[in-house]
């Protein structure tokens, strides 16, 4: 799965505009923020580290579904699977 870490918090998604924190968190410059946006639209929050075939850990990501800082929904589980199976079509 490929991340898209260029410009979190300042997307056409809404993503981060429900409070302050979430749009900090995913706008961060000084490190690699946990909560990303994917490039298939979807919201997703690192949960740990796998040892892949590389050297480096890979990051295990599950799909947010409530703001982790005040509640909101911002997917729903429908939403998430619509748009993975978008994807899926287009591969």
């Amino acid at each position: 799965m490929s991340i898209d870490t260029s410009e979190e918090g300042n997307d056409d998604s809404g993503f981060g505009s429900c409070c302050e924190e979430l749009q900090e968190v995913m706008s961060g410059e000084d490190f690699d923020p946990l909560i990303t946006l994917a490039e298939d639209g979807i919201l997703y929050m690192s949960v740990g580290l796998i040892d892949g075939d590389s050297d480096d850990p890979g990051m295990v990501d599950h799909p947010v579904f409530f703001c982790p800082f005040c509640g909101t929904q911002l997917q729903t589980a429908e939403e998430v699977q619509a748009k993975s199976d978008e994807l899926g079509d287009e591969e």
